[in-house]
């Protein structure tokens, strides 16, 4: 059974403010198509990294960093199920931490991003893009009751400071993908975790990180709401 870390950039067109009201309503009010968000959720439950707290705030935030065909991006990141199901037997004080695990390893893939988004400076190195950023961690539950934390990261379409766009081509998916999984192994310590006497054995094969939508059994409920895939600067 394959162990990777899902991962997908999605976007909404410049000025498409229904659209993306939408989307954010339903990430701040809601768990999955079915399943309303504990205490019928609010803007406590969005982590904020500078782009607002609440749907409201994330998008006047985010319509000011606008680009000429970007409003804004969303980033989806969802450690392997099965992963989970396995650390709640194996590590039950890591599984325990697990949401707490899931904000960690958010902020570690943007904190890649903004470095890949960042520019040389003169002396030689390289200066981050200084990105700000909101997101929520969903941890719905499957028929069989097993949870599958992912996490859905709103980012604008420029920097802070509306100096640099924030641009994610092809090239940049496999990118995240890969930072996503080589941090998810470190964050949830899987290679510590089997290497522990708790003589269990990873019920997995390694399996090539999927190319396309259709090579993954998992998409992510975005109550209805279509974002656009195709890739270009601002």
């Amino acid at each position: 059974m394959a162990m990777t870390c899902y991962t997908d950039w999605k976007f909404v067109g410049a000025g498409r403010y229904g659209k993306a009201r939408g989307l954010l309503k339903y990430l701040q009010y809601r768990e999955d198509r079915v399943n309303h968000a504990p205490r019928a959720g609010g803007a406590e439950r969005w982590v904020d990294c500078g782009l607002g707290r609440g749907w409201r705030e994330i998008l006047d935030n985010a319509s000011e960093l606008q680009t000429g065909k970007v409003l804004l991006r969303s980033l989806v990141i969802r450690p392997p199920q099965e992963m989970f199901a396995q650390l709640q037997e194996a590590d039950p004080e890591r599984w325990a931490d697990r949401l707490d695990l899931m904000k960690e390893l958010v902020d570690r893939v943007m904190d890649a991003e903004m470095q890949r988004a960042g520019f040389m400076r003169s002396d030689g190195s390289r200066q981050p893009l200084d990105l700000p950023y909101s997101y929520v961690v969903h941890a719905s539950e499957d028929k069989k009751g097993v949870e599958s934390p992912h996490a859905h990261v709103i980012v604008p379409a420029m920097d802070r400071d509306r100096e640099r766009p924030f641009n994610v081509y092809p090239k940049d998916t496999q990118q995240t993908r890969e930072v996503a999984q080589r941090e998810t192994d470190r964050v949830f310590g899987l290679e510590r975790l089997w290497d522990r006497q708790f003589g269990l054995e990873p019920k997995w094969e390694p399996e090539r990180t999927p190319d396309r939508e259709s090579d993954v059994d998992w998409q992510p409920s975005l109550g209805g709401v279509e974002l656009d895939r195709d890739f270009h600067g601002r």
